[in-house]
């Protein structure tokens, strides 16, 4: 295997010369540094010393880490003391030689042995996770991040427990996290630590982010280390105060974002959800829909586009970040044969979420981590003291307080087989196909349930996307401003931002910019039908409802499934089948999908679960 390969690479087999264990003539001191430290952690006078992060003893945590057990490397290794010591005679007559570094990781003692002082071709092939950070150290490299970016050189010890370096699991999932990936669009597409990126830095940097949470979110108007060609990945101190990680996770209080929530008059808040606080705020985005209401009428006919930004899961959860005035909040609509209203389809419920409306939203994945997620649907597993701590975030991504436990206490964040297992197949105990029903496992979760949901959705999207180009001459390519205009001509052989909303004064422009965010916004989340499924669906379906003619008037089923605007697959069958019914019923519970229905259809449109008739109203 390739040393590139692996994603956090530790350098303790390239120990140089004098480092560890040498011999009388090899030792800067004279004797075995193992030996003279097997006697500093036996002796009086370090032997007892606990460590006051882990509190555990320090000889003991030096004696099974890998600087020990792997690379004979001791105490003086690293602490460098005066030459002859210890020498207790000295303490009382002045003759010196007690004279130790303190703190060895902030001396730069680390690099010693671990590359600070290697050639940069060394470094680079050797560590690039760790010290290939500096597009200026190696030209021809993209930019990157690194573990150890200037501002973390010196200190090691914010990842690592240097008595006891032994490379965690925790460690090793991280590093396959896009919190760890060096090359991760998150932490390399702009120096986001530089005075014009200054507002960004909380989330884009460990340091920002540390400042933003210990500071009462206060955001940044500078930045930090100009002139520094490193950038940041989120390290571990951004969530652990200490490489005493269990004991030391941040508390962060419940986040208020700076934009204005659904409401359209109070900021969006955010409900104390215990470790997941530490989430929320770079996951909520950092604008809302209503900031599309904020712009004047007049200014849609040449105004940018209002970003979303990416990965808002949070503000998609809670509701708080969708474009949701294509009618008014107060119109009566029929959600499931139960009356409501337009505006408390699109709102969070005010049990767990601040602020929220009576009778607004309900959702159970909002509800996990939480203490209002015991005995839910009276399942056994729910029980309190399962599944009931730590917040959404926390509990889906990281672990649940229950078994099987994750590799690494999930650190990788990713939603596997364990996932499946602990929380995912407990509710979702069987999924209907056209020719069976599938009784639903860990081990078969994602192919039969997690991926139609996901192309569903992404169907869905598309169907959006198509629209817009169809109807409204505007095309979409990942590519900031996103949204740019197909009626203008090419300008320097490129096409030119979208900046008139209105199309010339015939549409809506506050509402056609308000389609286009919700398509970002819901693009930038690959995971929103999990995140929030009936907001996502609502989303996308008011937002076609408005792009097909202009109108809310409950078309999108029509305008899916005919020739001239619906999407069809490279075989040339439709993507969105509506037959008779939504799924066949047996012992009053659906089974399989009725004859021609598509899982494009299912998502996109209202169907009863007890019945499996097409809702009379089809918004979902």
């Amino acid at each position: 295997m390739q040393l590139k390969s692996l994603l956090f690479l530790i350098l303790v087999p390239i120990l140089l010369a004098g480092c560890g264990g040498g011999d009388s003539a090899s030792s800067p001191h004279g004797v075995s540094q193992v030996a003279a430290s097997q006697s500093c952690a036996s002796g009086t006078c370090h032997g007892t010393q606990i460590s006051p992060i882990t509190e555990k003893l320090i000889a003991d945590e030096w004696r099974g880490s890998s600087h020990m057990t792997q690379n004979a490397a001791g105490c003086a290794d690293c602490h460098e003391p005066d030459a002859g010591h210890p020498n207790l005679c000295n303490k009382c007559h002045g003759g010196g030689g007690f004279a130790v570094t303190k703190d060895a990781d902030s001396a730069g003692k680390c690099g010693k042995c671990h590359g600070l002082s290697f050639p940069d071709d060394v470094m680079m092939a050797q560590a690039p996770q760790h010290y290939g950070y500096s597009s200026a150290r190696v030209p021809s490299q993209k930019p990157r991040a690194s573990y150890v970016s200037a501002q973390y050189q010196g200190r090691c010890r914010a990842c690592h427990n240097s008595h006891d370096s032994t490379v965690t699991p925790q460690h090793r999932e991280y590093a396959k996290s896009l919190h760890g990936d060096p090359q991760g669009a998150a932490w390399t597409y702009y120096d986001f630590k530089q005075d014009n990126r200054a507002a960004c830095n909380r989330c884009h940097t460990s340091t920002g982010y540390i400042n933003f949470v210990t500071s009462g979110f206060t955001v940044a108007t500078k930045g930090f280390s100009t002139g520094d060609a490193s950038r940041e990945m989120l390290a571990c101190d951004a969530c652990h105060a200490s490489y005493d990680f269990k004991n030391s996770i941040r508390r962060v209080a419940a986040f208020t974002a700076p934009y204005t929530g659904y409401d359209g008059s109070t900021a969006a808040r955010f409900p104390s959800v215990s470790k997941s606080n530490l989430c929320i705020p770079c996951h909520s985005g950092h604008v809302g829909g209503q900031a599309i209401n904020a712009i004047a009428e007049a200014k849609f006919s040449d105004t940018g586009f209002v970003n979303s930004h990416y990965l808002a899961a949070a503000g998609l959860m809670y509701m708080q970040n969708g474009f949701i005035n294509f009618t008014s909040l107060t119109a009566p609509i029929v959600v499931e044969s139960t009356f409501s209203t337009y505006g408390k389809t699109l709102s969070p419920d005010n049990v767990s979420t601040p602020g929220g409306m009576e009778g607004g939203q309900t959702s159970t994945h909002r509800r996990f981590g939480t203490t209002l997620i015991n005995n839910y649907w009276n399942l056994a597993f729910f029980a309190p003291g399962v599944g009931d701590q730590n917040g959404p975030c926390v509990t889906c991504h990281l672990n649940v307080n229950g078994t099987p436990q994750r590799p690494g206490s999930g650190h990788s964040l990713k939603i596997d087989a364990n996932t499946y297992k602990q929380l995912c197949v407990v509710c979702h105990t069987s999924e209907g196909t056209h020719d069976k029903v599938v009784q639903l496992t860990a081990e078969n979760f994602r192919a039969e349930f997690l991926k139609p949901q996901a192309e569903a959705f992404e169907d869905s999207l598309e169907q959006i996307r198509s629209l817009l180009q169809r109807r409204h001459q505007i095309s979409y390519n990942g590519t900031y401003p996103y949204f740019y205009d197909d009626a203008l001509p090419l300008k320097d052989g490129k096409k030119q931002p979208l900046k008139d909303w209105t199309r010339g004064g015939t549409a809506n422009g506050r509402k056609l910019m308000g389609a286009c965010y919700n398509f970002n916004l819901l693009t930038r989340d690959p995971a929103a039908y999990a995140h929030a499924r009936s907001y996502s669906r609502r989303l996308i379906y008011d937002s076609i409802d408005f792009l097909d003619d202009g109108r809310m008037n409950l078309s999108v089923g029509a305008t899916a499934t005919s020739s001239s605007l619906g999407l069809t697959r490279p075989d040339g069958t439709p993507v969105f089948v509506k037959d008779s019914k939504a799924y066949n019923v047996a012992a009053g519970r659906i089974t399989t999908i009725f004859g021609t229905t598509t899982d494009a259809m299912l998502f996109l449109i209202g169907w009863n679960r007890s019945t499996g008739d097409w809702n009379a109203t089809e918004r979902p």
